[in-house]
């Protein structure tokens, strides 16, 4: 029986690790649940998971739910961190969106917590800080992400020595089809409108960008240890190939199954071991070719934008996360066409003057920082 912490349990992360638990009601047991602000779903699962303790970010949602279940219920930041760091748990699984989930996942380390790490920004912000503290403690730290558990089950296959190249694949969508002058007038419509994958609207405008890929490249950097020029990205249209790694005997070790993120889940919450899916989740070799094509990174500047922060160091994540979380909200209120997104965040970065080296407190007053310096020059596009 392992004991667990689902951080984001309302999200989709957080709901298909609750759907598996379920299923296998022998192996998992849930200590606590964090939430931002559904507390109707919250309240069911309560009720069916009956959690030890709960923790909402929102605090009025707090007050309310306290006075209607007979279990503990906190509010705040420091509570989520408790809901990571109770003796009980043994794994915690962060799904939270956006940097509220670094520092609920650093604490866990320092207290040997097996991580299940859904939550980008840990290792975009300070991917450094949490590798340095996972090696100190011996804590596994298994990706959720679907190109990046690929990756951490195809390096089974070989040393850390022995890579030649991480290979992260990307989908192509009705965007990826668009010449430069109508994606000008790219909408939220066009940019929900995804064969695969369910996300958050962030994490959608962020695909849509090629952002997301961008953070992917500087993930696989800390999570793998592999510099920059080893890590490539290749589109992939079929989505049945969710990344590869590429040996230095010309070996290829690639992960295939279903677009399905309960899959990667699961796995992560199984390690090392495997647990069985249902009869659904198994791929059908003959549906589709496999195709690998060459990305676009002059029609999507955003692509390269991983490669060259990592480059940079310093607090130059911090700032490539700040600049796009200004963004993508400025776009989502219709004040920003999609074009102008890649400009504001480079110039961004060029106004910031790089801390090497830096610690947590430096991480994220640079994140603060460019977030802010951002939003001026959003202003001269209104």
């Amino acid at each position: 029986m392992k004991n667990i912490a689902i951080l984001g349990s309302t999200g989709s992360i957080g709901k298909q690790t609750l759907d598996i638990v379920e299923r296998f009601p022998d192996k998992f047991n849930v200590i606590s649940l964090v939430a931002h602000r559904n507390i109707e779903l919250l309240r069911d699962q309560i009720r069916k998971f009956q959690p030890e303790f709960v923790v909402f970010s929102d605090e009025n949602n707090a007050e309310i739910l306290s006075k209607e279940v007979d279990i503990k219920v906190y509010a705040g930041e420091e509570n989520i961190v408790r809901a990571g760091t109770d003796d009980r748990v043994d794994m915690v699984i962060n799904s939270l969106v956006g940097k509220s989930g670094l520092l609920p996942t650093i604490e866990a380390i320092k207290l040997g917590k097996e991580i299940g790490l859904a939550n980008k920004e840990t290792l975009v912000l300070a991917g450094n800080i949490v590798m340095q503290l996972a090696k100190k403690h011996a804590v596994t730290i298994i990706p959720i992400d679907s190109e990046h558990s690929a990756l951490f089950q195809s390096l089974k296959s070989g040393a850390r020595n022995e890579i030649n190249r991480l290979i992260l694949t990307m989908g192509r969508g009705p965007i990826a089809d668009m010449d430069k002058q109508r994606l000008s007038k790219v909408t939220m419509q066009d940019v929900l409108n995804r064969p695969f994958w369910d996300m958050g609207m962030k994490i959608n405008v962020d695909s849509a960008t090629c952002v997301n890929k961008a953070f992917e490249v500087i993930e696989a950097r800390w999570l793998f240890d592999v510099p920059a020029h080893k890590i490539d990205v290749v589109v992939h249209p079929q989505y049945l190939c969710h990344s590869l790694v590429e040996f230095n005997d010309g070996s290829i070790i690639c992960e295939l199954g279903t677009a399905d993120m309960k899959r990667y889940t699961q796995y992560a919450l199984f390690y090392p071991d495997r647990g069985v899916s249902p009869k659904g989740s198994f791929v059908d070799l003959f549906e589709k070719p496999i195709v690998f094509e060459k990305p676009s990174f002059d029609k999507f500047p955003c692509l390269g934008m991983g490669h060259y922060v990592i480059e940079k160091g310093g607090t130059m994540p911090a700032v490539f996360h700040g600049a796009d979380t200004a963004v993508v909200k400025a776009f989502m209120d219709k004040k920003l066409k999609f074009t102008d997104i890649p400009v504001i965040i480079q110039n961004t970065m060029d106004a910031h003057e790089i801390i090497d080296d830096p610690d947590l407190d430096a991480i994220l007053e640079s994140e603060k920082w460019a977030a802010e310096y951002a939003k001026t020059l959003i202003e001269s596009y209104d």
